[in-house]
């Protein structure tokens, strides 16, 4: 048997052990430390934890990835030891956002139909992107993402394609 074919097996096994080693280890929900505890219930009040899971980040830090069910909706949260927001995710009616956002929301929109609100991390804090028409138009859609107050982050109005068409009998 050659040298390297003797090689392939312990190849193939550290392979295995490394990558297994890289995976985010499922933990009892039980185990979640105090700090991500109290996290998560900052960002996603009244969330009920479904599973945990903790992986180490580039630092060897812990990074808990936790999935939660709240209000009929399954979400994501990510966060290191301390507590930090990493990543969050979690779409959302306009009945499930606070009361800022949600006063913020109707009247950016005038009214319009709203077509998706998900809860996100943009710097570290919880953000709500929302994709929406502008009032009675479905020609003229806003995108917004605002703060847990309801202060507005970024604004978006894109217009759709008017076609005008001509009556005047002219080429």
């Amino acid at each position: 048997m050659s040298e390297m074919a003797k090689k392939i097996p312990l190849a193939v096994l550290l392979s295995f052990v490394w990558t297994s080693a890289q995976a985010a280890e499922k933990i009892p929900i039980s185990s979640v430390p105090v700090r991500v505890w109290n996290s998560i219930r900052y960002y996603v009040p009244g969330a009920q934890l479904v599973e945990a899971r903790v992986s180490q980040d580039k630092q060897d830090k812990h990074v808990y990835d936790c999935t939660y069910f709240r209000n009929v909706h399954l979400g994501s949260i990510k966060l290191d030891a301390h507590g930090q927001l990493l990543d969050i995710g979690e779409s959302l009616v306009i009945e499930d956002v606070p009361p800022p956002v949600k006063r913020k929301i109707l009247s950016e929109t005038k009214g319009g139909l709203i077509k998706s609100i998900k809860l996100d991390a943009l710097y570290g804090r919880e953000v709500y992107r929302v994709k929406a028409y502008y009032g009675k138009s479905t020609n003229i859609e806003i995108s917004l993402v605002l703060t847990r107050t309801g202060r507005i982050v970024e604004r978006k109005v894109s217009k759709g394609l008017l076609v005008f068409l001509s009556t005047s009998g002219r080429p």
